[in-house]
């Protein structure tokens, strides 16, 4: 201890020379943090130094312009006195730029706030009158409905209350054990603050004063190993990105004219990427107007894509709505006159099919898929059912079912369906055609023509329904969260691989 306090000393006497400014009882908090590190703890006070030199330099140069501006534009005055100084050095101090530049920004900004909190408010009102009933479950369990975090859960769940509940009771759970440990090892916890022992995450502090059974040498320890790893990992990277090139060497070799060329850039309204912005500035042979016109138009284009890919995303959410739910036997849709099973989309939902598949199996997997259909077709009675496969040689019938091949003339089984959807004599009969398949990309183009879409794992419960209802298992969870109403749900499980036993006589 008497050494460590001695090297504390020799290393406070360099840095109090180096940085007289700075207070002892500062410098030695940093050596305590650094664990004696001299050179961590001067990289971090040049650092500051760094930037304190250059707030008196901007104060100098721009701080009149600065109190200026926030007088004439009161919203200003809630930014950092530091943003307002870069925004005037970006602008060479001109304060009309500034000013021009502030007031779109916060138009942009108010605009962007109101969109915000407009469509969230309207999204959150939707989706309460969409899962009214379950929140009202929810509520009589003593769930806190009010949360947002419970909307979210439901919408990810597509309503199902009992993951919810579950999702709430772990998360209850890990809170609770939390705390728990929080007042276990409180004394522990107080004596590594005493020591100068920071992080930020107490998680983490907690989950290793567990795993050392309260040693508050052992979490040292463990600290210190983890920041060892932090470093290698660090330096290994920062070193592979010094023999490639990293951006950092990039930017330390902007020129005086690049610095020049940049600040003319920002002054015409381009922002962005430094590197990037003289990379076309150079392309447009060092024109700000077509620098202007192609960031611009780089611009615009990322919006569009950005808009496409929001479009389909709603698309897709629309598709999985738009599935026909199958929990009861009953629930099969009526007068139905055609059914198109999309093989390949089936194979990987039943684990033994799965299996077989993988194990290179095609032929039997195919075969299996054909005779369940078969089986199912026999108590539904339904004219016209179709099995299509991407590519098979196994075109005899099966039954009632009529097994395709794509191939040769499609690509793909979702072009032969589209093509199938889309042809005039069938446009009347798409009312009364399902399509069964879990792409929700194919679903929604299905939809689009009028068909009746059904989830691939729907359509094997309803086979267990109609063909082995004994295969059905309702089980019962009890929700643990509260102790006055313990509410009990049913979840309903279903022997997919039994079902392929029987019917097609496989077992893997």
């Amino acid at each position: 201890m008497t050494t460590n306090q001695q090297e504390y000393d020799e290393q406070l006497c360099v840095l109090q020379e180096r940085f007289p400014q700075e207070s002892k009882d500062k410098l030695m908090r940093l050596l305590q943090r650094h664990n004696g590190d001299i050179d961590q703890v001067r990289a971090h006070l040049v650092q500051r130094e760094y930037h304190a030199n250059k707030w008196t330099t901007l104060e100098t140069r721009f701080g009149a312009a600065v109190t200026t501006l926030q007088q004439e534009l009161p919203s200003s005055q809630s930014m950092k006195r530091i943003r307002l100084l870069q925004i005037m050095e970006c602008f060479s101090g001109d304060i009309e730029q500034a000013r021009n530049f502030l007031q779109s920004f916060r138009e942009q900004h108010h605009k962007h706030d109101e969109n915000s909190n407009i469509s969230r408010h309207k999204k959150r009102k939707e989706l309460r009158e969409k899962y009214a009933t379950q929140l009202a479950e929810l509520s009589t369990a003593g769930i806190n409905v009010n949360c947002p975090r419970i909307l979210r859960q439901l919408e990810k769940n597509q309503g199902d209350v009992t993951q919810v509940m579950e999702r709430m009771s772990r998360h209850a759970a890990k809170k609770e054990k939390l705390a728990e440990l929080d007042a276990k090892y409180a004394n522990q916890i107080a004596q590594l603050e005493i020591d100068g022992t920071i992080i930020k995450n107490k998680r983490i502090l907690l989950h290793l004063l567990e795993k050392t059974d309260g040693q508050v040498d052992g979490v040292k320890q463990l600290l210190n190993e983890r920041k060892q790893r932090t470093k290698e990992y660090r330096d290994k990277h920062y070193n592979e990105a010094q023999e490639t090139g990293s951006t950092l060497r990039k930017r330390q070799k902007l020129s005086v004219d690049d610095m020049d060329n940049l600040k003319r850039l920002r002054s015409a309204g381009v922002h962005g990427n430094p590197m990037k912005i003289l990379a076309i500035f150079h392309e447009c042979n060092e024109s700000i107007e077509m620098t202007v016109a192609r960031t611009q138009q780089e611009r615009e284009q990322r919006l569009q894509c950005r808009d496409g890919r929001k479009l389909q995303r709603n698309i897709l959410v629309e598709a999985e709505n738009g599935y026909i739910n199958i929990n009861n036997r009953d629930d099969w849709p009526r007068d139905i006159e055609q059914v198109y099973l999309d093989g390949n989309n089936m194979m990987f939902v039943v684990d033994s099919l799965r299996r077989l598949c993988l194990n290179r199996s095609g032929k039997k997997t195919e075969r299996a898929l054909g005779e369940i259909a078969s089986a199912w077709n026999e108590q539904m009675h339904i004219p016209y059912v179709e099995l299509i496969f991407d590519s098979t040689h196994q075109l005899d019938q099966i039954g009632t079912v009529k097994i395709s091949s794509a191939q040769p003339k499609y690509r793909t089984t979702d072009d032969m369906l589209v093509e199938i959807t889309q042809q005039p004599e069938n446009h009347e009969k798409n009312k009364r055609t399902i399509i069964v398949t879990s792409d929700r990309g194919l679903a929604a183009l299905l939809q689009h023509e009028g068909c009746l879409v059904v989830k691939s794992y729907n359509w094997f419960a309803h086979c267990v329904m109609t063909l082995t209802p004994d295969l059905i298992n309702y089980q019962e969870s009890t929700d643990t969260m509260t102790i006055t109403s313990t509410p009990t749900t049913k979840k309903i499980r279903y022997n997919f691989d039994e079902l392929v036993h029987r019917i097609a006589n496989i077992n893997i």
